[in-house]
């Protein structure tokens, strides 16, 4: 028998838009978006929430993720198709959650910590750079015209980029320690 390549081209994609406009597959995106808010919320939850929130979004996140196991187990769809759909469906509810996260995120105040080995002059102009764009900071001198000690404050992210810019600049190292919301009103 032979076979025209044409025609098993057309057949395939034929099929894939068979299976693309069935319910099932919407059924299977959908629950897979659910499953991706779920699990980022999950990760947010467990770095900034309690051990009670936490524990809960585990729970769910892992007693859902089993629906999604026998979904993708079970629902007949080439292998290739439900990776791009998990794959944008991820990233879509990823940078989704990020969005509104970062929209709903109140700013936060900052200290720079910072230990920097810099000559007096590289110190005065790092200062002024700081002060300058108004920065709050304090500096104390460990080692006379060698080491310093910094507490750099921030209290906006555009603050924090500049800092960190600065500070790079003269190739400090920091470590930055989120303080506490700011109160804006």
């Amino acid at each position: 028998m032979v076979y025209n390549i044409d025609t098993v081209k057309e057949r395939e994609v034929n099929k894939m838009t068979t299976i693309i406009t069935t319910t099932l597959f919407w059924q299977f995106v959908i629950l897979n978006f659910i499953n991706v808010l779920i699990n980022t919320a999950r990760s947010l939850t467990t770095v900034k929430g309690g051990k009670w929130i936490a524990s809960l979004m585990n729970a769910l996140c892992y007693g859902y993720y089993t629906v999604i196991i026998v979904i993708t187990a079970t629902y007949e769809m080439p292998l290739a198709l439900k990776i791009i759909a998990v794959a944008i469906v991820n990233f879509i509810g990823v940078f989704a959650i990020k969005l509104g996260e970062e929209k709903i995120t109140k700013e936060k105040m900052w200290i720079f910590n910072a230990t920097a080995k810099v000559t007096t002059d590289n110190l005065t102009d790092m200062i002024l750079l700081l002060k300058g764009a108004g920065i709050k900071l304090v500096y104390n001198e460990v080692v006379e015209d060698e080491l310093y000690t910094l507490q750099i404050f921030s209290n906006t992210q555009k603050e924090s980029e500049m800092i960190k810019a600065i500070l790079n600049n003269y190739s400090i190292k920091y470590c930055a320690i989120e303080t506490k919301e700011i109160n804006r009103n």
